[in-house]
């Protein structure tokens, strides 16, 4: 019975051995690579492999014009074959990277990479497809040539000398200057504004410009305008001209604007009138001034503390109560002070105050009764005392005195009444 069981169980065993090829699962590989790259640039695909029994291969078919840099860990053998790539290494399973660069394009493209595993039988498992895309490099920038032609006398920015590259679509500044005895006509070309002496050129292709000069003809006379004091303000001339140059006999309006501060106090120069604006006729060289003033600056008054003499005095006596006041302004003004006592107006008193001056206001004060008073001048404050013997009535305040007449009164009443009633009685 044991002897038929050990049989037995050798044949499962044989069976077993044999059938295992058959069941064993497939070598399988993973690859993981960016979605996009640009054009030219490098960079890694990681591979993941396992399966494969003693020893294993990837084959990585790269898509045309991907080139082929290396590999890491170096204990990965690797045999290149055009744009196929093996990967051969020991062992189940194996995880490493290969670099490769993208090709340079010009239109950006999508590309697929394809790729085997092999086993140690050299069976061969598919590996899943992997697109990536390579975006296009941008095109180099186009630039054009400009050229500027001088006919006459004159001068241009840009220099004429020389020919100036620019990038396409960039917006040139270009200026025309006469020289002296010669004027701007206009350009010639594809320029902004052809009668403007300053205007600009979009350099959309190669081109060449013209300024074109004339030599003046008719006698030109210079206008020359200065401002007093040179801060005060500035003149607008109209029309404007080149090197403020007019022609024979121009008339010229100019107008004077003060800046803040200052005011225009009139014309002086070749300009007589004082009206703004004004006229001049060129049928000389003129000389033109604008004069300006400061604005007059307003009073500002400062009030000095009360000065109280004596503090305590009799009654009839005479207070001396004075302040000092200041004009910090630039221009004389009057001063009204008012002298409060006890909340109440007592005496006003108006005195004029130079610029950058002071003056003190004076106010003699008696008072009979007995008390403190409290004096106000211009929001400064201060307190006299008035002493001497109270009697009973002018210690007491007005509310007090009618309410003892009130009690007296009816205490008065009231007896008579009780009078009238006891006689009936």
């Amino acid at each position: 019975m044991a002897r038929k069981l050990l049989l037995t169980t050798a044949a499962v065993t044989l069976i077993a051995v044999i059938a295992m090829p058959v069941f064993a699962l497939p070598a399988t590989a993973t690859r993981i690579l960016p979605a996009s790259v640009a054009s030219g640039a490098e960079f890694g695909v990681a591979i993941e492999a396992s399966g494969c029994g003693a020893f294993g291969q990837v084959v990585e078919t790269l898509p045309d014009g991907f080139t082929y840099l290396g590999c890491t860990p170096s204990d990965i053998g690797v045999e290149q074959i055009g744009n196929i790539v093996k990967f051969t290494f020991l062992g189940d399973s194996a995880s490493f990277t290969y670099r490769i660069k993208s090709p340079n394009i010009t239109a950006t493209t999508t590309y697929t990479l394809r790729g085997v595993v092999k086993d140690v039988d050299k069976n061969e498992y598919p590996i899943e497809d992997s697109d990536i895309t390579v975006t296009a490099s941008a095109p180099p920038s186009e630039t054009y040539t400009l050229t500027i032609v001088v006919i006459g006398n004159g001068s241009t920015t840009p220099s004429s000398q020389n020919s100036h590259t620019h990038d396409a679509g960039t917006v040139v500044d270009i200026d025309a200057t006469p020289a002296s005895g010669w004027q701007f006509d206009d350009w010639s070309g594809d320029v902004a504004n052809p009668i403007s002496s300053f205007t600009t050129v979009t350099m959309d292709e190669d081109k060449t410009i013209v300024a074109n000069f004339s030599e003046i003809l008719l006698p030109v006379y210079t206008l020359t305008v200065t401002c007093k004091p040179s801060n005060g303000g500035d003149v607008v001339p109209a029309p404007t001209a080149w090197a403020n140059q007019y022609e024979a006999n121009a008339s010229v309006t100019l107008t004077a604007i003060p800046i803040e501060g200052y005011i225009f106090s009139g014309w002086g120069g070749d300009l007589s009138e004082n009206s703004n604006p004004a006229t001049i006729i060129m049928n000389a060289n003129k000389s033109v001034i604008a004069n300006f003033a400061l604005l007059e600056k307003v009073t500002s008054f400062v009030v000095s503390p009360l000065s109280i003499s004596p503090e305590k005095v009799k009654p009839e006596e005479t207070v001396h109560i004075f302040v000092n006041v200041a004009n910090s302004g630039g221009k004389t003004g009057n001063y009204e002070a008012f002298l409060y006592i006890n909340g109440s107006l007592e005496a006003a008193r108006k005195v004029e105050v130079p610029q950058n001056s002071s003056q003190n206001v004076v106010f003699d004060i008696t008072k009979q009764i007995p008390d403190t008073y409290i004096v106000s001048i211009g929001g400064q404050q201060g307190k006299f005392i008035v002493e001497g013997k109270e009697s009973f009535f002018s210690r007491l305040g007005i509310t007090d005195t009618i309410a003892i007449i009130v009690i007296v009164a009816l205490v008065a009443a009231l007896i008579f009444v009780f009078r009238r009633i006891k006689r009936r009685a």
